[in-house]
């Protein structure tokens, strides 16, 4: 963890926080810096920090330097292009947001309809992140890994639970395969995203068949790698 860590360290030291349109905004910003200084695990606040409303790009840029730096230490270093994106994740996280005062929830809370739909809003960003072929989608795998072994601690509805082990299950298959770039996982996420993403906005009383699709090719989907 201390290569992370260290990384991470060094995003927050180069972070143009001058730019920064307000001492509240500026404030939000060193206690979040406050906060990783302190942490041991860097990688665990980040997937917390990932996991709160609106802060889900500003995450994902330092996990996509993350992983570019454990490929190539070489490219640990904060370049302008760095500095520039993980400013725009910041105001647009501040904006969404307001200004964060709590650690992010851990993946075994959250509850109802939100925690549902934000869900459905990660497995969207997900997919759209392996159809384009962006670097950090291995990092947002993870998460989405994550999310989904939570899911079966923190729902009531069966077709949410079946989906969160099924979906956890492919998950793992494609990344021990290194199947990102497969034509059939682009795909296949896809259709899975476009399914979830109906069934949560949905309301409970006519989601009834909505997540059949998702749940089927979840059930066959190594049939599609023999």
């Amino acid at each position: 963890m201390t290569q992370t860590n260290d990384v991470v360290q060094s995003l927050f030291a180069n972070f143009p926080i001058a730019e920064l349109g307000s001492d509240e905004q500026r404030q939000v910003f060193d206690k979040l810096k406050t906060r990783f200084g302190q942490s041991s695990d860097a990688a665990a606040e980040l997937k917390n920090l990932y996991k709160v409303k609106g802060f889900s790009d500003f995450a994902a840029v330092m996990m996509w330097i993350l992983e570019r730096a454990e490929k190539d230490p070489e490219l640990a270093a904060t370049s302008p292009e760095d500095e520039t994106l993980l400013l725009s994740t910041f105001r647009k996280a501040i904006g969404e947001q307001g200004f964060p005062s709590a650690p992010a929830p851990s993946a075994g809370e959250g509850t109802g309809v939100s925690d549902e739909k934000g869900f459905a809003s990660e497995l969207e960003r997900f997919s759209e992140a392996v159809q384009s072929g962006i670097e950090g989608r291995g990092a947002q795998l993870e998460n989405l890994f994550n999310e989904c072994e939570g899911i079966a601690n923190r729902t009531s509805d069966s077709d949410f639970k079946q989906f969160g082990v099924l979906m956890a299950d492919f998950l793992k298959f494609i990344a021990e395969g290194e199947l990102l770039d497969d034509v059939r996982v682009i795909n296949i996420v896809s259709n899975i995203s476009s399914s979830v993403s109906q069934w949560a906005i949905s309301p409970p009383d006519a989601r009834h068949g909505l997540m059949e699709e998702a749940l089927g090719m979840l059930r066959d989907f190594r049939t599609h790698f023999e």
